[in-house]
């Protein structure tokens, strides 16, 4: 495999790495909080931790401590309650806690806020304020603070519900309770913190793709990407599946399988109008693809994101957005840009410093099988949490996107009559997308965990991209291994053959001639160009 090609699948597997690094570490932002607790009749009233009362789980913490204030109203101080808590979601978070038995005899006279008046009489204290009369509520209530503990292990948002009693003391031994007389809701957020090899990974990581990035730019030859716009219509038919087709089909997909979950349905909207991702070029080049018109659509379309996602967010995606999310479209030009001029350097360094780019690709080895095997490590085991989070409506939909961009980028391809080495390329560069800059945007665009939540739609969508490609290429090199002859080797017209150093063929025979000029045929890489 040339080391182009090591280099543009090491780039991919950074970007997917890295973003899913930033799924489970970034802390921007409060986490979204419910305007009020929900409650039944009123007679309980609990109030989580401060400051704004909804209990904070951190994941792969043991037995957190969690403090509630609780309130009950005792009219009748010969009643007697249990107050029981358990978690809405038991797989999500689990709660350790006991009963809290709660005896009215024990109650206290409290005095509530002032509560307005327009008629009848009045009883208890009272005072005149201008032409109304307030009172103030009198009370009986039993208050205390119950603590319970909290463990979990996935991201994610439930309730920890309390269930009020009618005491009974026969029941309670064979734990059944009385009458249910009210209940109470309290909101549960969890999160999970940077540990510090998960830092070091992250710094790690991103300078490793920028690194890589820099070395891809300092690798592409822009007079093959000079070639491809002069025949512009495979191009444009390649540009037009990933700009139009696949947003539609990725708002289809969204409405059909993730319409319950509008976050998620965002998320796998908005990774169907990214632009190609840089594994489309390697697979391209194993399948027998067009290699240079996959390196041009690859570099077009990163260009063009700049302008087509903010676009179709403005048109289709506000079907999945509501007043309480800020889609931050100045975030989506600056991811861009992040991709976008470390290739532009790295292509500046190729064209006028050509030392420098002899010494960059001599280390580009070594830093690729250190890379690799550090991602294959440590990355993996701080990234293993993510597949915990799929759902099977999210891996369904993570399938879905890429595969028929798969088909449709294909057809669309035969119906325009392309050669079967674009057909294939246009096939993979629709389906093949660059969607950390998806997972770059749902975190922005919701509060944590949410956020968080959404970008696992992405995630699948990357994750689940390669396997039908991977699984075709297998037997694709085998097949190819096996007919060694076949595609190593073409006769010309002396009997003898040219490779090049990628080990396609570089032949040239004469085609014509016209006056005093020759002209001839370059083929190479299935490209065929005039001399």
């Amino acid at each position: 495999m040339d080391i182009s090609c090591k280099i543009i699948l090491l780039h991919h597997m950074l970007i997917t790495l890295s973003l899913s690094r930033a799924v489970s570490g970034m802390s921007m932002g409060d986490p979204m909080v419910p305007l009020d607790m929900i409650n039944a009749s009123g007679i309980l009233s609990v109030k989580g931790p401060p400051p704004h009362g909804v209990v904070m789980v951190f994941m792969e913490e043991d037995r957190a401590p969690q403090y509630f204030n609780y309130t009950v109203q005792c009219d009748d101080e010969t009643l007697k309650y249990v107050m029981r808590a358990k978690a809405d979601d038991a797989n999500l978070v689990n709660v350790e806690t006991n009963d809290v038995i709660i005896d009215c005899r024990n109650r206290l006279l409290v005095l509530m806020p002032l509560v307005s008046l327009t008629n009848g009489s009045v009883v208890g204290p009272s005072y005149s304020v201008g032409d109304k009369l307030q009172k103030q509520k009198e009370h009986y209530v039993v208050q205390g603070t119950h603590t319970l503990y909290t463990n979990s292990d996935l991201l994610g948002r439930t309730f920890i519900t309390f269930n009020l009693y009618s005491y009974n003391d026969l029941e309670l031994q064979h734990n059944i309770t009385g009458d249910m007389v009210d209940v109470t809701k309290v909101p549960v957020i969890i999160l999970r913190l940077m540990r510090p090899i998960d830092t070091a990974f992250r710094v790690i990581i991103y300078v490793f793709m920028i690194f890589i990035t820099l070395a891809f730019g300092a690798k592409l030859d822009l007079e093959v990407v000079k070639e491809n716009i002069k025949r512009p219509l495979a191009p444009c038919i390649g540009l037009g599946c990933q700009f139009v087709i696949m947003p539609m089909l990725g708002y289809a997909i969204a409405k059909l399988v993730t319409a319950d979950r509008p976050d998620v349905a965002l998320g796998i909207f908005v990774a169907a109008c990214c632009p190609g991702g840089g594994a489309s070029n390697i697979y391209s080049f194993l399948l027998g693809g067009d290699l240079s018109l996959s390196i041009t659509m690859t570099a077009l379309s990163t260009i063009m994101a700049l302008g087509m996602m903010p676009m179709w967010l403005y048109t289709l995606g506000q079907q999945f957005i509501d007043s309480t999310i800020q889609v931050p479209f100045l975030n989506i030009f600056t991811t861009l840009l992040i991709l976008i001029v470390p290739l532009f350097v790295g292509v500046f360094l190729h064209q006028k410093l050509p030392k420098v780019t002899k010494v960059i690709v001599k280390v580009i080895r070594p830093v690729t099988v250190v890379c690799i095997v550090f991602l294959l490590t440590v990355g993996i085991y701080s990234n293993l949490y993510i597949f915990k989070l799929f759902k099977p409506k999210i891996v369904l939909a993570g399938c879905l996107l890429p595969y028929f961009g798969y088909l449709l980028g294909g057809l669309i391809a035969l119906i325009f009559r392309l050669p079967w080495q674009r057909v294939k390329t246009v096939a993979i560069e629709t389906g093949m997308q660059n969607t950390g800059i998806a997972m770059i945007l749902m975190m922005y665009a919701f509060p944590p965990p949410d956020g968080y939540i959404a970008a696992v739609a992405p995630i699948a969508s990357a994750v689940m991209t390669p396997l039908p490609l991977f699984l075709i290429t297998v037997p694709y090199l085998i097949y190819k291994r096996c007919n060694k002859e076949k595609y190593d080797s073409v006769p010309n017209e002396n009997g003898s053959t040219k490779k090049n150093e990628n080990g396609s063929i570089k032949q040239k025979k004469t085609k014509s001639k016209k006056g005093s000029k020759e002209t001839t045929l370059d083929v190479e890489n299935g490209k065929t160009t005039v001399i």
